[in-house]
């Protein structure tokens, strides 16, 4: 038996649990913790991406959340939520150093593979002075501006620049580089990011 998830009903009522492999095979909604990390730089706002390993079973070396996962049956939001930062990218964060954005249901279908989840959206802003560490889950993190980024997914534009925040590197990204997500999805959060600027 590997990780077991709570699944709940179309209307967001927990109604057993499962093994992660048939919760994806069968298309149960689970609960999932998103937290993306975001920094204001003059006239810029930047969002992370973080760069998923060459061993991770879904999405391989593709870009994705700055930190997700999900809830174990034992665990509460938060509790979930931090030890997923703690284990993808070495932060400890307490729970005020984040906050909360709501929910989205996101479904995704890929032949065997029938994803639909209950994403809780928090966000970071994160201070590029705090050390970040790698692992076998996470290879890199990158950062994006964040107009750049809506206007290519907007397919405004067909590619956009990041710089890695481990090495400095400057990285030309195209969208079949990223994790598949909903467009709304993303429009949750950018929205969300622009709303801390401080006025």
């Amino acid at each position: 038996m590997g990780e077991i998830l709570k699944i709940f009903s179309d209307w967001l009522t927990p109604i057993g649990e499962k093994d992660r492999d048939e919760v994806h095979r069968d298309g149960d909604w689970h609960e999932s913790f998103h937290c993306w990390f975001y920094s204001h730089e003059k006239n810029q706002t930047m969002i992370y991406f973080q760069k998923r390993s060459s061993v991770k079973k879904d999405f391989p070396n593709l870009y994705d959340i700055t930190a997700a996962g999900h809830i174990g049956i034992d665990e509460t939001r938060i509790e979930g939520g931090l030890r997923e930062i703690h284990e993808e990218l070495g932060l400890q964060l307490e729970e005020e150093k984040i906050s909360y954005t709501g929910f989205y249901k996101e479904e995704l279908k890929m032949k065997k593979f029938n994803d639909r989840e209950i994403c809780h959206i928090y966000l970071f802003p994160f201070d590029e002075a705090l050390p970040l560490l790698m692992n076998e889950e996470v290879t890199d993190v990158v950062k994006i501006d964040l107009e750049d980024f809506l206007s290519m997914i907007s397919k405004n534009r067909p590619f956009l620049l990041a710089k890695s925040v481990m090495n400095g590197e400057n990285k030309t990204l195209l969208p079949h580089h990223f994790c598949p997500h909903d467009f709304n999805y993303y429009q949750h959060v950018i929205q969300e990011i622009l709303q801390t600027r401080k006025i």
